[in-house]
């Protein structure tokens, strides 16, 4: 993190310079002015929680949450509360989605490409027209980097949707390469492990860590074609993956025959010295602490 991004989260803590207190800074604000430089038709839900703006373009809320607001709630509620109220706040949208301060001064760049994207129109790139091939580790980190609001992953295996030249009739674009396929979406998996939960012992479980296309564009069959790949070459009994509450509500994952198994505990986390977000073990030290994660799973019948 640069350090004017480090800076800008100290002075909404309250940091105290040359004996004088800075008055925070209103990432609300600053989210506000894009969305209005975008010419998006902007309404301020009161109704629905603070520091809230609804889309109606997209049936989207969009919730703005300060390091500071979180300072003041935490006072008031333990994690399992905070869960709860953030699932009672989504209940009943169409799509809901919560920016943290730090995420949005570190990665600006890439919200704003995702609000802009979605202006313009998401562009449908279809499965059929593409492959599954394995790619490095550096090559599907490079297009994470880019692509996905996370960035890079740890993983054992990694996958490229690509467009093989017998279909690049298609005008499909992409700034990246392997060899002379271009690479529209790469998806990330752990190695397969032996399960020790009651009912499932000895099958063998595999883990979606990351799936992602290029910023504004949705492949069509994308996720079924790399998950039934990941199937055929591990011959795994079934795959796992986590869904992040504050961006996503699964509904892709579940449509395809994920099933929920589990609500995970909110993530807490503090930062280190260059502002990055690092795991904190008590609720009194975290600045920042996620929704939680929904952990879906599919299952194959047969291999």
């Amino acid at each position: 993190m640069t350090g004017d991004i480090l800076l800008k989260m100290q002075l909404s803590l309250g940091a105290i310079s040359n004996g004088m207190t800075v008055y925070p800074i209103n990432f609300y604000d600053d989210v506000s002015s894009f969305f209005k430089e975008i010419e998006l038709t902007v309404e301020i839900a009161l109704d629905k929680a603070p520091n809230t703006f609804f889309l109606p373009e997209y049936s989207l809320f969009v919730q703005c949450y300060s390091l500071s607001d979180f300072e003041l709630a935490k006072k008031q509620v333990d994690p399992a509360t905070w869960q709860r109220d953030y699932l009672n706040l989504v209940s009943g949208t169409v799509e809901f989605i919560r920016i943290w301060e730090d995420i949005w001064y570190k990665h600006s760049d890439w919200i704003k490409s995702y609000f802009q994207y979605r202006k313009l129109g998401t562009k449908s790139i279809f499965a059929r027209d593409l492959r599954v091939i394995p790619i490095a580790k550096q090559q599907a980190n490079t297009f994470l980097d880019a692509e996905h609001l996370l960035g890079k992953v740890q993983a054992k295996f990694f996958y490229g949707l690509v467009v093989p030249k017998h279909r690049q009739f298609r005008n499909i674009t992409s700034e990246y390469y392997i060899g002379d396929q271009k690479l529209v979406g790469v998806a990330a998996f752990a190695k397969p492990m032996l399960m020790k939960e009651e009912g499932f012992e000895g099958q063998l479980s595999g883990e979606l860590i990351r799936f992602c296309s290029i910023l504004g564009t949705r492949i069509v069959g994308g996720l079924s074609k790399v998950i039934q790949y990941y199937h055929q070459e591990e011959k795994v009994d079934n795959i796992m993956t986590y869904i992040d509450l504050e961006w996503n509500r699964g509904q892709g994952y579940q449509s395809i025959g994920f099933q929920e198994v589990q609500l995970t505990k909110p993530i807490l986390y503090t930062f280190n010295d260059q502002g990055e977000r690092v795991i904190c073990p008590t609720w009194e030290d975290a600045k920042v602490c996620t929704a939680g994660n929904k952990k879906l799973r599919i299952y194959f019948s047969e291999n």
